[in-house]
């Protein structure tokens, strides 16, 4: 009768080194695909965020979402997201897969973001007119605009997914830009330098 041999001590090793090799080489993989997957829908969260903008506009004389209004004795201070949930379907929309609260994923254009609305003629370039961006989650999702000054890191836009960020457009498309991609963005008629939340293009 033939005995099975064991392995030696030294095959034991070989055999988990080759795990732990590989492990090594197929853990960041699989940790790539999930975030990959989380900017998918991060970027299907944006999408319907902008088109609730934009359907908005449609309904009140196209103008977009106000930014904010001031509280008055009669009703609370609101901002644009109380303008756009009746137009989305679920809260979770609102939460990005890769951030970590369900509320202030997401920060609106400064520059679109009017207590009055911002009027679609007034955009030249709606393809090229950032309407707003991620954020990162300890600021007002309101108002944010993604200044790049030395010591503003709470207004920089959140580089979650891969080292860049999902941005949606005044004309509905959402975009991918690496975090370095941000000051492309930064032409608008302002004197605070490095804001980049102006579109490239507007009107006076």
């Amino acid at each position: 009768m033939k005995h099975r041999r064991a392995f030696t001590l030294i095959e034991l090793l070989v055999v988990i080194a080759i795990i732990a090799i590989l492990a090594a080489i197929l853990f960041p993989v699989f940790a790539k695909a999930r975030e990959k997957a989380r900017q998918a829908s991060c970027s299907s969260n944006e999408k319907q965020l902008a088109l609730a903008m934009l359907q908005y506009a449609q309904d009140y004389d196209e103008l977009l979402p106000r930014g904010w209004t001031a509280a008055t004795a009669d009703a609370p201070s609101r901002d644009w997201s109380n303008d756009v949930d009746p137009y989305i379907k679920s809260k979770e929309v609102w939460k990005c897969p890769s951030a970590n609260q369900l509320a202030k994923a997401y920060g609106y254009s400064f520059w679109l973001a009017t207590s009055t609305g911002r009027p679609l003629a007034q955009i030249d370039m709606p393809a090229r007119t950032c309407l707003f961006n991620e954020i990162p989650v300890n600021v007002d999702r309101s108002m944010p605009w993604g200044s790049n000054n030395p010591g503003e890191e709470r207004f920089y836009p959140a580089p979650r997914h891969t080292e860049g960020m999902n941005m949606g457009f005044a004309d509905g498309h959402i975009k991918w830009l690496r975090k370095d991609d941000r000051g492309l963005y930064a032409s608008g008629p302002w004197n605070l330098v490095g804001t980049w939340w102006q579109p490239t293009e507007t009107s006076p």
